[in-house]
């Protein structure tokens, strides 16, 4: 929503705003609510979409869990949460620049630095799924496009 307006204003630059800017930002305004109780409702399940994640990645693929210290395994489940964090705020705002911006051009190099790709494939594949279990469909299909992007720059 943040680059959303950015964009309107600039594009009106001192004239009155677009019919179909207005049209944008009408659209926007009116699923303010149903973006609101969608980041509501991840924020309250956070831990048991994270769970389970873990959970499936150990029945999917058992030889990169066994691989995993304590340690790892923390860092993994704190890597997730934070993009799961950032995805539901960039939802909220209808704005995936500000996840790409302030989340995945970072991560996404440290990632590939330390070669964890396969990893994240198999983990952002059971994020997908474990969302679309614990939400129902009208709220997890607003998340799925950013989870989305994120699966896709951080397994690349």
């Amino acid at each position: 929503m943040l680059t959303l307006l950015e964009n309107v204003l600039d594009r009106a630059d001192g004239s009155y705003i677009a019919a179909e800017d207005l049209q944008t930002l009408d659209r926007a305004i009116a699923s303010w609510q149903q973006r609101r109780a969608t980041y509501d409702l991840i924020q309250s399940k956070e831990n048991v979409i994270l769970a389970q994640v873990m959970q499936q990645i150990q029945i999917t693929a058992p030889e990169m869990v066994t691989k995993m210290t304590p340690e790892g395994a923390n860092k993994c489940n704190r890597d997730m949460a934070l993009v799961l964090r950032y995805c539901a705020t960039a939802m909220l705002l209808q704005d995936a620049d500000l996840l790409k911006d302030r989340l995945l051009y970072w991560m996404q190099n440290i990632m590939v630095a330390l070669q964890k790709q396969r990893l994240n494939d198999v983990l952002y594949r059971s994020l997908l799924k474990a969302v679309k279990e614990n939400l129902p469909s009208e709220n997890s299909s607003l998340l799925m496009p950013y989870l989305a992007i994120a699966h896709q720059w951080l397994s690349q």
